[in-house]
């Protein structure tokens, strides 16, 4: 049995289109399976939960939606070790399908791979924890704080993305607005800690974005050696230079050669502590967690098994 939960409404109103293309096709393989429509924000989440406290023995959960759909499942499930996740990638970033080298574009495609795997591939997750509460969120692309946290969850009811999705130009909605927000947000003085070595100290950040995949901002390669199966968290960070020289370096982290430029910092880790001068927006997969100023970001190794 799958179970099909379905963003009707996601991909600037095509999402409906696309899901009754996947249906057809499914009636004509003869699948058995079963559908779920999330009604509100949160619903995903919920539905997720009940599903994967069913007594099946092979829970096979099918998304078809965007990042921000795929979030709220991911922190619904409550035993990974008895479910599955497919993904059919009807959303305008779709990074997480770009993560697990999912067809982004091909529904029909990425559903026939899904039919005919056996979940045997794992991957890692994040989870990042507000420690002033408790409240932990987790991720499968990405977790920010400062600029790519703010732009991320601004995106998302910005008028120009509904404009660039339907000329497919997602990514552009990304840059313009990181742009925007860069010369009108404050900067922040931080520690970090980085598994178990002393706190560093980084003056004037912009951004801190712990990443599982290589990209977020749908397509925007933040970490590109990242990998979301080898049991670490990509920090990409950009601090210690002024807004003017930052605007002029982004062209090269959109083509992701940033990596040995100044003012910008990347390593690995399995877990790091952030303590902030002030508070910002936190993020997980673009979905907005909250303003806070002290955060740990951890990874789950091997956490989701994946029907790719």
């Amino acid at each position: 049995m799958y179970h099909f939960i379905v963003n009707i409404h996601g991909g600037s109103g095509k999402a409906f289109l696309k899901w009754n293309k996947i249906r057809a096709f499914l009636k004509t393989k003869k699948v058995e399976f079963k559908v779920h429509v999330p009604q509100r924000v949160g619903h995903a989440m919920q539905i997720a939960k009940e599903v994967s406290a069913l007594s099946e023995d092979d829970i096979k959960i099918v998304v078809v939606g965007g990042d921000g759909t795929i979030n709220e499942v991911l922190n619904g499930i409550t035993d990974f070790s008895r479910v599955k996740l497919g993904v059919i990638p009807t959303g305008s970033g779709n990074d997480f399908a770009r993560g697990v080298k999912l067809p982004r574009h091909n529904q029909k495609k990425a559903l026939d791979i899904i039919l005919k795997s056996k979940g045997d591939k794992k991957i890692d997750l994040g989870r990042s924890t507000v420690l002033s509460t408790g409240d932990s969120r987790i991720f499968g692309i990405s977790s920010g704080f400062g600029l790519d946290a703010i732009v991320g969850t601004g995106l998302n009811e910005a008028k120009i993305k509904k404009i660039l999705n339907w000329m497919h130009l997602g990514a552009l909605g990304y840059a313009v607005l990181t742009v925007q927000t860069l010369f009108t947000m404050k900067t922040y003085s931080v520690s970090l800690k980085f598994d178990d070595n002393e706190p560093m100290s980084f003056n004037k950040l912009i951004f801190l974005a712990a990443m599982n995949f290589k990209a977020e901002g749908g397509g925007v390669p933040m970490s590109p050696k990242a990998k979301g199966d080898d049991g670490e968290l990509s920090i990409c960070l950009a601090a210690g230079v002024p807004k003017i020289l930052t605007f002029f370096k982004f062209p090269f982290l959109c083509l992701g050669l940033h990596s040995h430029s100044k003012g910008f910092y990347l390593r690995n880790c399995k877990t790091l502590v952030i303590e902030s001068d002030s508070k910002s927006v936190l993020h997980t997969d673009g979905e907005l967690v909250g303003n806070v100023d002290k955060v740990k970001f951890e990874v789950l190794p091997q956490k989701l098994a994946m029907l790719v």
